[in-house]
């Protein structure tokens, strides 16, 4: 096996990997990362835009590695030529550039990201000796490193130049559409304005190639890493096993009671070596698991033997700055360890924090959730790279007496309609009618309000007096609180619920409040969402409490099954969290989109959204007992 740039990118950070990436029965959780796919779609659009740059490009489509090598090698032979997905080998190291421009003795090694880049802001140094480059332009800068260094070693006394080519987060577009680039044959590139922005790189990738390794413990020059990793690809020898925080993210990782002889786990592999003994605990119940905690602590803890939370001492972890009035992230993680020795199973709230902080509220309470959307690409005229796109709303509403009702909602998906002001119209219409508080989950509503706000001034329309004043209602303004109240951040600040792993997201929290809370268990039992005693927009006579094997089911997993209105869900493919909600907006945004496709994907997104502003309803509900006859 080669050493190919997408496998040093993997030796960085854990050589072993490469070990189980190279053997499909280890499972891959990457291969099914929703959030990813949609990156990668940003990705082949940024590439096909900055292939329009150069239109005498010749791309090497051969399909055998082989002839990519030998196409590759033929038109180099050109004194001038441009080459898209250039394959150079030189012995096992192989690369594949995105843009190879050559011009005599002169190649020009062009690597695209779809990477924002502020050019009055962003740099890649630092005056750190033991860091050359800033931690956030790593890997891609390593990555053209990589290639650097093979190029000067398969063409020695050419003259080779890298750049990045990123998209200027600073260039606003005057079309419509130039996300679906693909599709768009007829796009005159030349008329674009200078979205993709052309970097030299030279002086960043020689002091990386200058600059030592760490790897697995110890210190290589980038030679010698390169070297190491290709020789052990080559004689098809395994990597050491190296344990430590970067072992929190591996993606090989499988629950013990899932691992199977075809869907094995590497992480688990990697752990009974560091211990020396069979595991059989998940990783949320390990050192890995504690919430928000720093690489140098789990590195420490590991160092001293400690794995699983269950034997792990109090003793071991920092204490911090006790506090009676909030959970703090100290507190939050000496709870993880107090549940995982059996000394706590129920909820641990701190009720007096709390209730003064709901107290404070305005009722009706009126909850809200946005899905939004960051291109790469814009879809629409009048934004730049990476501009914030509010596609959507749900919103509940509980009265004081504990009535519940699915108020309002919004979906723009309408392809060629930019949405943001049309859903925020929609959303300030629905909250006019009273001054309760608007309740949200974290800060996402908080900031993409922001956005929104910064989007109307650019944009001036005939509203923007009115909107800009609204939105000042919701987020504040000069230091004085608006209408917002972060019910997730309260939850952080003053629950902790046995089975989150230490988390406060909506995801985590929702199940766990429907385990430990009786009432609302009843409550929801029967199916009485959708019905006039708690009306949807999408559910029609609803149970959203469901047992199996004696556990509650997430309620989130329950999309899945048959729709209310006759619409069958699309079995296995179905809209549960925030990356398949872009994804779907995406498909949407498809001039082309079969009708019956549409249908489902709009009632799915419906759906979804609706069960968000249920979720808080219902923690808070379960926290305060309102609409559930008695309190939890």
């Amino acid at each position: 096996m080669t050493l190919s740039k997408s496998r040093f990118a993997v030796a960085l950070e854990c050589p072993r990997q490469l070990d189980y990436a190279r053997d499909d029965s280890y499972y891959d959780a990457r291969r099914e990362d929703e959030f990813l796919r949609s990156l990668a779609e940003g990705g082949h659009q940024v590439g096909e835009l900055a292939r329009r740059l150069f239109p005498e490009g010749h791309l090497i489509e051969d399909r055998l590695g082989e002839d990519q090598e030998k196409r590759t090698a033929g038109l180099l032979m050109s004194s001038e030529v441009t080459l898209f997905e250039a394959t150079i080998r030189y012995r096992n190291l192989l690369i594949r550039t995105d843009i190879l421009d050559k011009k005599d003795n002169h190649f020009a090694l062009i690597e695209v990201k779809a990477k924002g880049f502020d050019p009055n802001q962003d740099t890649f140094l630092t005056d750190n000796g033991a860091n050359p480059v800033r931690s956030t332009w790593r890997s891609y800068l390593y990555d053209v490193a990589y290639q650097t260094y093979v190029m000067r070693l398969a063409y020695p006394g050419s003259d080779i130049t890298p750049y990045l080519m990123l998209l200027d987060k600073t260039v606003t577009v005057h079309i419509d559409g130039l996300n679906s680039i693909k599709a768009a044959n007829d796009l005159d590139v030349a008329s674009l304005p200078p979205i993709l922005r052309r970097i030299p790189v030279a002086d960043e990738v020689n002091r990386l190639l200058d600059h030592s390794v760490d790897v697995q413990g110890r210190t290589l020059s980038f030679a010698e890493f390169v070297e190491w990793a290709s020789d052990r690809l080559g004689t098809a020898q395994s990597f050491p096993v190296f344990v430590g925080a970067h072992c929190k993210d591996c993606p090989f990782y499988v629950d013990p009671n899932e691992i199977t002889a075809t869907k094995k786990s590497g992480w688990a592999e990697c752990m009974e070596v560091h211990t020396g003994g069979a595991v059989r605990v998940r990783r949320p119940d390990t050192v890995f698991g504690l919430h928000r905690v720093s690489e140098k602590t789990v590195d420490a803890l590991l160092a001293k033997g400690n794995l699983a939370l269950k034997t792990l001492p109090a003793s071991a972890l920092d204490d911090g700055d006790a506090s009676a009035n909030v959970i703090n992230l100290a507190q939050r993680r000496h709870l993880q360890v107090a549940e995982a020795h059996g000394e706590v199973d129920s909820p641990v709230v701190l009720h007096g924090t709390l209730r003064a902080a709901i107290d404070a509220w305005q009722w009706p309470l009126h909850f809200i959730d946005f899905e939004t959307s960051r291109p790469a690409l814009p879809y629409h005229r009048g934004r730049r790279p990476y501009d914030q796109i509010l596609f959507q709303f749900s919103h509940h509403v509980m009265h004081a007496g504990g009535h519940v009702e699915h108020r309002t909602e919004c979906l723009e998906t309408n392809p060629g309609v930019a949405p943001s002001i049309v859903v925020l119209r929609a959303l300030r219409n629905a909250l006019t009618d009273d001054e309760g508080s608007v309740v949200h989950w974290w800060t996402h509503e908080d900031t993409v309000l922001k956005d929104i706000r910064a989007q109307i001034i650019l944009d001036k329309p005939t509203d923007a007096k009115e909107l800009i004043a609204f939105v000042d209602s919701l987020v504040g303004i000069n230091k004085k609180p608006g209408r917002l109240r972060d019910l997730g951040q309260l939850v952080s600040r003053t629950v902790f619920y046995p089975g989150t792993a230490g988390s406060s997201s909506i995801k985590k929290v929702l199940p766990a409040a429907l385990r430990h809370s009786q009432a609302l268990r009843d409550r929801y039992s029967a199916p009485l969402y959708g019905t006039l005693e708690m009306p949807s927009h999408n559910f029609k006579d609803r149970a959203w409490v469901k047992v199996k094997d004696g556990t509650v089911q997430d309620p989130y997993a329950l999309l899945q099954a048959e729709s209310d209105n006759g619409i069958a869900e699309k079995q296995g493919d179905f809209i549960a969290d925030g990356g398949a909600a872009i994804i779907a907006y995406d498909h949407l945004q498809r001039a082309g989109l079969a009708t019956a496709d549409r249908q489902r994907i709009t009632h799915e997104l419906l759906r979804y959204c609706e069960l968000d502003t249920l979720a808080m309803v219902m923690v808070c509900q379960s926290l305060t007992g309102h609409g559930l006859g008695t309190p939890s």
